[in-house]
């Protein structure tokens, strides 16, 4: 049994090399490749274009070549790929971790120096619940209204 296998040209290249992968699996040379590509151009339009979603099928259809598949020479070096991946992730992680645990570190002493030993707040600056005289931020007296008329609506 034969090891040919009708596959896409992985040199041989115009749009998909499907023609070329036809050519290369009966031994035909470049110029009948060009021949064809010619013929095949020709055929499609003539036929109002009849010939093109054909060529996408087989495009579709045909495997790509094996070499180009990188399969067996290649196997070592994508699992190293991934592998550099996966540690590029881990540093990136660690990293991001270090960073934030500075700042939760920072953000949980604060939030225990707000509340006592009760759990009750007792630092949010709150206006109405400081004395008179020692409250931080001043408040606006309200400015009585004046009703002309009651059936007024224009305050609205």
């Amino acid at each position: 049994m034969s090891k040919r296998q009708l596959t896409k040209s992985r040199t041989n290249r115009r749009v998909s090399g499907v023609i070329a992968g036809i050519c290369e699996y009966f031994g035909w040379g470049r110029d009948i490749v060009t021949l064809l590509r010619i013929l095949f151009v020709v055929l499609a339009f003539g036929s109002w274009g009849g010939l093109i979603p054909l060529y996408f099928v087989a495009s579709w259809i045909m495997p790509n070549d094996r070499e180009s598949r990188h399969y067996d020479d290649y196997q070592g070096d994508y699992q190293e790929k991934w592998q550099r991946k996966a540690q590029h992730f881990d540093e990136k992680m660690d990293r991001w971790s270090d960073r934030y645990a500075d700042k939760m570190d920072k953000w949980a002493q604060n939030y225990e120096r707000k509340f006592d030993q009760k759990g009750q707040n007792t630092d949010w600056n709150n206006p109405w619940d400081a004395p008179e005289g020692n409250s931080k931020r001043k408040m606006k007296e309200a400015e009585p209204i004046i009703k002309e008329t009651e059936d007024d609506w224009s305050d609205f």
